[in-house]
């Protein structure tokens, strides 16, 4: 499965179990007045079970390589049905893309 619609490859699930469990209904991003991103991912538990995922986010360049900037993947618990906001904020300025990364933890 590909990126969430509306995310414009912004949100990646990895595997294909993750894609088939996880969604991403919203993304928000701003930039802070410091010139850094901040960006808020709305995931959504597709499954009828409780699940557990990873989340982090790459924050990319204007030409969309890294900046060496890449949160710790977080874990988090969505029940069956669930929504729920991960917020992230780039280390510096030089972030002005990104890619919301979600993998099932085993």
């Amino acid at each position: 499965m590909g990126p969430a619609h509306g995310a414009h490859g912004k949100f990646v699930a990895l595997g294909d179990l993750a894609a088939s469990a996880v969604g991403c209904v919203a993304l928000q991003e701003n930039e802070l007045s410091d010139g850094r991103l901040s960006v808020r991912a709305q995931l959504v538990n597709r499954t009828a079970q409780r699940i557990q995922v990873q989340v982090n986010c790459v924050f990319k360049d204007a030409q969309g390589f890294g900046t060496g900037d890449e949160t710790p993947f977080e874990s988090l618990f969505l029940d069956e049905g669930a929504q729920q906001t991960v917020p992230f904020t780039s280390l510096n300025n030089k972030a002005k893309s990104y890619t919301v990364q979600v993998r099932l933890q085993r």
